[in-house]
C-alpha cells in the first residue's frame, strides 16, 4: 500500500486526500461540461461544487467517524481526512441537502441538476475507493480467493489481518479488496450512465439509475466488507444495505414516476 505518495518531509500529499481531490475536481469539469451543453450556465455547477464538496466531505467523515469511534483515542483524530475512512452515504445525504438548497436559491430544477452531476457522482464513487484501498481502510473481509489481498501492517486493514493470523494460528490473512470491488462498480455504473443518458428524457430518471446502481452495489459489497463485531445489524444487514433498499427505492420512483419534461431548464 501507498498512504502516503509524496513525502518531502514537512511536505506530504496522502494518497487517500489526493484521490478524493482529484475526484472532485475532474467531476466538476465533467459537470460544467455537462452542464453547457444540456442550457445550463457551468458556472452555476461551479459554484454549486463548492457547496458539495464541503457537505460531502463532513457528512461522509461524520458518518464513518460515527460507526468507528472505537478506532479513535483522540478527537483530533476525527479531522485527519488524509489518514481515510469516509462513508459514502453520509456524503450523499449531506450533499443533497446543500443542493436542494442551492437550486431553490438559483430558481433551478433540482433534478435536473441532480441529473447534470449523475456521471460526477458515479466517476467520484470509483475514484475514492482508489484512496481507500491504498490507505487500506474499507477494506474486506478474510479470503482464500486468489485475489485476495495482504495489506501491510502500517494500516488498519494490515492490523487486523495480522491479528486475524495470529486468533486463527496461520502465517498471514488475506482479505477481500473491497475497495476494489467498489472501483469496479463505479467506474462500470458511470459508463452506463453516460451510454444512456440521452435515452432519459424525463427530469430525475438518470439521478434515479444511479441510485439504483449504487445501492446495489453497494448492498452487494457489504456482503464481503469487513465490519466490527459491534457494528449495528438489523435483520442480518448492516445499516449501509438498510440504506442501499431505500437509495434503489427512491431511484425506482423517480424512473418510474410520470412526471414529464416541460419547458426550459429553470435558471439556464
Amino acid at each position: 500500500m501507498h498512504q502516503t505518495l509524496i513525502d518531502a518531509g514537512w511536505f506530504q500529499v496522502r494518497s487517500y486526500g489526493f484521490m478524493l481531490a482529484l475526484s472532485f475536481l475532474v467531476g466538476i469539469y465533467l459537470a460544467a461540461w455537462r452542464a453547457k451543453r444540456r442550457g445550463v450556465k457551468p458556472q452555476y455547477m461551479l459554484d454549486l461544487s463548492v457547496y458539495i464538496i464541503l457537505s460531502a466531505v463532513v457528512g461522509s467523515r461524520f458518518l464513518y467517524v460515527l460507526f468507528h469511534l472505537e478506532d479513535y483515542s483522540s478527537p483530533l483524530e476525527f479531522f485527519a481526512l488524509w489518514e481515510g475512512g469516509a462513508t459514502f452515504y453520509g456524503g450523499l445525504a449531506l450533499s443533497l441537502a446543500a443542493s436542494v438548497w442551492f437550486t431553490r436559491r438559483k430558481g433551478l430544477s433540482f433534478l435536473a441538476v441532480a441529473d447534470i452531476m449523475a456521471p460526477s457522482i458515479a466517476l467520484g464513487m470509483a475514484l475514492t475507493r482508489v484512496g481507500c484501498f491504498l490507505s487500506g481502510c474499507c477494506f474486506g473481509r478474510p479470503t482464500d480467493a486468489a485475489w485476495g489481498v495482504l495489506f501491510p501492517t502500517t494500516c488498519q486493514a494490515g492490523r487486523y489481518s495480522a491479528d486475524m493470523a495470529i486468533e486463527l494460528g496461520v502465517d498471514v490473512v488475506h482479505l477481500h479488496p473491497t475497495q476494489l470491488y467498489s472501483l469496479f462498480y463505479g467506474l462500470a455504473i458511470f459508463a452506463v450512465l453516460l451510454l444512456v443518458d440521452r435515452r432519459f428524457a424525463r427530469r430525475g430518471a438518470l439521478f434515479g439509475l444511479l441510485l439504483v446502481l449504487a445501492g446495489l452495489s453497494r448492498f452487494a459489497v457489504d456482503f464481503f466488507r469487513f465490519y466490527e463485531v459491534s457494528a449495528t445489524t438489523i435483520g442480518g444487514l448492516t445499516v449501509s444495505q438498510l440504506t442501499a433498499i431505500g437509495l434503489v427505492a427512491l431511484g425506482v420512483y423517480l424512473l418510474v414516476r410520470k412526471t414529464r419534461v416541460t419547458g426550459k431548464v429553470p435558471g439556464s
